[in-house]
């Protein structure tokens, strides 16, 4: 934790002011079913967007849509799900349109942060980017809830369970749209939940993760998150802190990555670390680099922070390397509109 950023640990005396779980461990049935596995094995069926009129944005296109969330356990506010499409406005772009699902990260609310990330992306590559508002927060926020602060270890495992049934849907949407070359994304929280899409979708993809690494538990029981969390208040049931933590940490062990099978593409994969991240150690993402053999792994010199501030110019390129890696082979087969064949199926190229 020495090594971490200064903008870090400010960042966690902030973040310490509204403490994560502070309601406790929240419903035991659903933690319990959590330990047992993540429920993720049926095939991902697309989801129903209603989407609104679009609107010039600066140099591309941006619509809102809305869809019911396939999980059937969030509460109300947070059921209804709201996305950003981010969409070139220039014609000269070669169709099938090169997609990413974007999942936020932690505490982040709305689409402001990566619409400053993404939108160049957009703009200058051609590339569209679905945002996606995560369960629980902004738009998606329960009454009662103080910001971005969940309030039960419960609620936040089935934001990310949401998270990630949802991603697939998205994709699923997608390709029933006829776009071949998809991909997802994410920073920290985000990043996790994107790379777990990646592992457990049948399709594909490309991967571009951002400060996040092979086992998302050892942010939640190291470094500077944890200062954020009232483990306080977890220990009264579990026998004291440190109980509360090694509970804490086999409940997200659940999202470990190597407990889920390698992204199909792992050569599309581009991973970002910061070398002196405090909430995602650096470790960790070289070991999710290794994981999966054939991605790329590249280090920004700055923290957890200033890689989403100073760095968005890495990310992009990162991104953009990473769909680049997807090639499309065209023949004269017939295929059925919206499902994509042997013939039009993204491939994996060697660099």
């Amino acid at each position: 934790m020495l090594r971490a950023h200064w903008l870090d640990y400010l960042l966690s005396l902030v973040m310490a002011r509204r403490p994560l779980f502070g309601s406790g461990w929240g419903d035991s049935a659903r933690l319990d079913r959590f330990l047992m596995g993540l429920g993720l094995e049926e095939p991902p069926e697309p989801l129903a967007i209603a989407w609104s009129p679009s609107r010039e944005y600066r140099g591309f296109v941006v619509r809102d849509g809305t869809f019911e969330s396939p999980i059937a356990e969030l509460p109300h506010a947070a059921h209804r799900g709201h996305l950003r499409a981010l969409l070139p406005r220039r014609q000269r772009f070669a169709r099938p349109r090169a997609m990413y699902v974007s999942l936020a990260g932690s505490g982040e609310e709305g689409f402001a942060v990566r619409l400053r990330l993404f939108g160049p992306l957009v703009e200058h590559f051609g590339i569209g980017v679905l945002l996606l508002e995560n369960p629980f927060y902004g738009l998606r926020r329960p009454p009662g809830q103080r910001g971005s602060a969940i309030r039960t270890v419960s609620e936040h495992m089935l934001m990310n369970l949401a998270m990630v049934k949802e991603s697939l849907g998205l994709l699923e949407s997608l390709a029933e749209q006829g776009h071949t070359r998809l991909g997802v994304t994410g920073f920290s929280m985000g990043g996790a939940m994107a790379a777990l899409t990646a592992a457990i979708t049948p399709r594909p993809v490309a991967v571009a993760i951002f400060c996040a690494g092979r086992a998302p538990k050892y942010a939640f029981t190291r470094g500077l998150l944890t200062r954020s969390i009232d483990f306080e208040h977890l220990g009264l049931t579990e026998g004291g802190r440190e109980a509360a933590r090694g509970r804490l940490r086999r409940l997200f062990a659940t999202a470990d990555l190597d407990r889920h099978p390698v992204p199909r593409c792992p050569k599309a994969a581009v991973i970002v670390g910061a070398r002196h991240d405090g909430y995602v150690s650096p470790e960790e993402v070289q070991r999710l680099h290794e994981l999966w053999k054939g991605s790329e792994v590249r280090w920004l010199d700055t923290g957890h922070v200033g890689a989403m501030l100073r760095h968005t110019v890495a990310l992009r390129r990162a991104a953009v390397d990473a769909i680049d890696r997807l090639v499309v082979v065209r023949r004269e087969d017939t295929i059925t509109p919206g499902t994509p064949s042997v013939a039009e199926r993204p491939n994996c190229v060697s660099l």
